[in-house]
């Protein structure tokens, strides 16, 4: 029997970012209460190629059947023999109980991507601020982990608002980021206790004086982010240097009004034989959910490219967020999601 030689350097082939595969889980851990990080790795034995702050996409067994869920790529872009995704186990969400129940060391997982345009690669040489809330902190935890694996001069002042500042996420490491990045400025505020301190536009002008000068970039709940924009361009940063993610996604339902007189399209899966209406100006994947038709569906803004499907007819109108490639558009795949129909279509499902 020959036994791999798990220690050795190899040149790998590149995980394919546009399909979905296979994932094993090598390790887990406690980061802080509640929170577990997995170390995963391709199956077959790729590497997988990403920007920091990307995320992936996942295909994850709960008690309710296959749900499709987004978590950011913690680890260090640096390394890519693997991804690292830190999750916080919500109370209400199936999908995180699941990932912290079943996903041992040695149990597989389906994903999708790198995607994401999440990444402060435009403002390499720039001063920039990462301020997050909670688990908005895992993105920035990446971009800070690939500049001290790469050994970039990072001039970057992170704040991260936490429920408590000895249990935040990766609080021990904090230290030692600064070591390797001397230029770094943290500040950790705790939203309960003794020391709580309430983030607000008056705080974050003392924690980062010239907050105009830098790129911003943030991820957090959504009226976390409103504050945190509004502040920023009271202070004058131009809205081309701020970027922001949240890290929860709407329900399709939540995202636009159906239209109710506009133009019926015929909807056709080629596979399936299932047919609906859209109107025009709803996108395909709100008509399916309405419809009773399952789609696999992650961002729904264009983004993940989890419902990349290939387009055999018809003309949409389609908007796209970094979800889906020129190639691939050129070849007839869209994201329904973002495409709206002009004529009758029909789908490869």
């Amino acid at each position: 029997m020959i036994m791999e030689n798990v220690w050795e350097a190899r040149r790998k082939r590149a995980w394919p970012s546009d399909r979905w595969g296979m994932l094993t889980c090598r390790a887990a851990w406690d980061d802080a209460p509640g929170v577990r990080t997995f170390l995963l790795t391709p199956t077959e034995g790729s590497r997988i190629a990403h920007n920091p702050g990307q995320y992936m996409t996942f295909r994850i067994e709960t008690a309710g059947g296959t749900t499709e869920r987004c978590y950011t790529i913690a680890s260090s872009a640096a390394r890519n023999g693997g991804i690292e995704i830190t999750v916080k186990h919500q109370p209400d969400g199936a999908a995180s109980g699941a990932l912290h129940e079943t996903l041992k060391v040695g149990a597989v997982i389906e994903a999708f991507g790198p995607s994401g345009q999440f990444t402060p690669i435009p403002f390499e040489g720039k001063k920039i601020a990462l301020i997050a809330a909670g688990s908005g902190v895992t993105p920035m935890l990446s971009i800070l982990r690939t500049a001290a694996d790469r050994g970039i001069a990072l001039d970057c002042v992170f704040v991260h608002v936490t429920r408590d500042a000895t249990t935040a996420i990766a609080a021990d490491e904090i230290p030692v980021l600064h070591r390797k990045l001397p230029l770094l400025v943290s500040h950790i505020l705790p939203s309960q206790g003794a020391h709580a301190t309430r983030l607000d536009p008056e705080v974050l002008s003392l924690l980062i004086p010239d907050l105009a000068d830098r790129n911003i970039m943030c991820c957090g709940p959504d009226a976390f982010m409103a504050m945190v924009y509004d502040a920023a361009m009271d202070a004058g940063v131009p809205p081309a240097n701020y970027l922001q993610e949240s890290f929860t996604f709407a329900d399709v339902a939540d995202v636009e009004d159906a239209a109710t007189d506009a133009p019926l399209r015929r909807i056709t899966f080629a596979k399936t034989g299932v047919t609906f209406d859209c109107p025009e100006g709803t996108n395909i994947l709100r008509a399916a959910k309405d419809a009773g038709v399952p789609m696999p569906s992650s961002c729904l803004k264009g983004e993940c490219g989890t419902c990349k499907t290939f387009k055999h007819s018809g003309e949409v109108n389609m908007t796209n967020a970094g979800g889906i490639r020129q190639r691939e558009m050129d070849r007839g795949f869209i994201l329904p999601c973002t495409s709206r129909p002009l004529t009758d279509i029909i789908l490869d499902r």
